[in-house]
């Protein structure tokens, strides 16, 4: 199994957990971003840990193969002296510093398999987290225009619900208003003609109680007036 689909297991696992406590969809997007940006982190925290291990051995390596170019030039001299058996010693340790050189190459190569792979499991999550992260905002974007259309929704199922109500209290408020105004005009005839001065003669304190009366009538009309405007609008 290659790093990137442990990671994904791993991460799948606690995301899915996670994401269960999770009411809000906009903190369910939020937190499957940060928990992929986590992922990313990790995979680079482990390529350098690889990277740094490669370098370690590749350091042993080249130690090796110095050590072996030494012991190489040790077994001509001792040739050259005539000490066969100190040649043939430095030439054994030659041959131990090669064998551990090559060894140490196969790790590397190893290791630098795996680095490949690291990278492009890097590249892979990148891309994913930029996708997502576009597709996050989109998704909110959804999410709170379709939160803003049921609220509409359920406002005009209120008010469907209750518009009867409401026009009834307006039609009462109507009738009311009317009959007020009758009862205005009725005043102002009856006082053209002069039945009112002589049934109220004397009597003023009636007659500013009366035009208080009107006063308010008239502010109740216009509060009439303004609401059925409103009503209207909506």
């Amino acid at each position: 199994m290659g790093l990137l689909n442990r990671v994904k297991n791993i991460f799948g696992a606690k995301l899915e957990k996670r994401l269960d406590s999770l009411e809000e969809p906009k903190e369910m997007l939020d937190y499957s971003i940060i928990q992929m940006e986590k992922s990313l982190r990790e995979i680079i925290h482990n390529a350098l840990e690889i990277g740094t291990a490669k370098k370690r051995l590749e350091m042993e390596r080249d130690f090796n193969l110095a050590n072996s170019k030494k012991h190489e030039d040790s077994a001509k001299n001792a040739l050259e002296l005539g000490h066969e058996d100190l040649a043939k010693e430095a030439l054994f340790k030659k041959s131990e510093d090669e064998e551990q050189a090559q060894r140490l190459k196969i790790q590397i190569d190893t290791l630098n398999r795996s680095i490949e792979s690291i990278v492009k499991s890097k590249k892979d999550l990148q891309y994913k987290i930029e996708l997502y992260r576009a597709k996050k905002e989109e998704l909110k974007a959804i999410y709170d225009a379709s939160k803003a259309q049921i609220k509409v929704k359920e406002i005009m199922t209120a008010f469907g619900e209750d518009s009867r109500s409401i026009y009834e209290t307006v039609d009462r408020a109507e009738r009311k208003i009317k009959n007020i105004k009758a009862k205005v005009y009725a005043l102002e005839e009856l006082s053209n003609i002069g039945v009112i001065d002589e049934i109220q003669m004397g009597n003023k304190d009636d007659i500013n109680s009366r035009l208080s009366e009107l006063e308010a009538q008239k502010a109740i009309e216009e509060e009439f007036v303004k609401l059925k405007e409103e009503i209207k609008k909506n």
